[in-house]
């Protein structure tokens, strides 16, 4: 049998009559906002102003970074004064290379928007990767559950088998029991004959003893 550790909290609730389901939902739910809480977020402050700059909305790195929305607030409060500066700097190489561009030839131009792209592919590829690690741990993780899920099902089926078996242990101790409560009523019954001739058997030896008794004294003295 599965035992649960309830809180003082968690048995006032169950008290108040309150389903253990939805106490233990509520614990698994309070678990995974844990375990998001004190995941280590894999996301640089360059990373996430390149995000930026590219569009994306908080929400979106967020979804991207498989986090949550509080964590990537948690996350910039501490690097607010980092972000600032290196926007700050990538403001001012963005106003130089705007001057740059002015006084140079159309290749440069050229060449400026092919590294773009570059860095851009580079970004998707990294992405790519990363999406897959995430697509291998999920993976991963489903095929746990699928094997816990198989445990505990072959679990239920040993106890169910084990309970029918109880069953038909119980049914046959109940029929023993029963024949031998027979066999003692048959016993005492027997008993009870037994010592009601006893009492019959005494007393016509009583009675022998008597009669003989009296007819050796009549002997005797006749």
């Amino acid at each position: 049998m599965r035992t649960y550790q309830l809180t003082p909290e968690q048995l006032e609730r169950l008290r108040n009559g309150e389903s253990l389901d939805d106490i233990l939902k509520d614990r698994e739910s309070v678990k995974e906002e844990k375990d998001m809480s004190n995941k280590k977020i894999d996301l640089t402050v360059e990373e996430y102003i390149d995000l930026r700059r590219q569009g994306f909305s908080d929400a979106v790195i967020a979804a991207i970074k498989n986090i949550t929305k509080q964590q990537l607030y948690s996350w910039k409060s501490f690097r607010k004064e980092k972000i600032a500066q290196l926007e700050k700097e990538l403001e001012q190489q963005g106003t130089e290379s705007q001057e740059t561009a002015k006084n140079e030839p159309a290749d440069s131009e050229t060449i400026t928007e092919d590294a773009g792209e570059d860095a851009g592919i580079e970004w998707l590829k990294r992405e790519t990767i990363h999406a897959r690690k995430l697509l291998a741990e999920k993976e991963q993780e489903c095929e746990r559950l699928r094997q816990e899920v198989e445990h505990y099902k072959e679990l239920f089926e040993t106890v169910m088998a084990n309970k029918e078996q109880l069953h038909k242990e119980i049914l046959v101790l109940e029929n023993e029991i029963q024949r031998l409560k027979e066999q003692v009523n048959e016993l005492r019954q027997q008993k009870d004959r037994r010592e009601e001739s006893w009492v019959d058997a005494t007393r016509e030896l009583r009675a022998l003893r008597l009669y003989a008794l009296q007819k050796l004294q009549k002997d005797v003295y006749d």
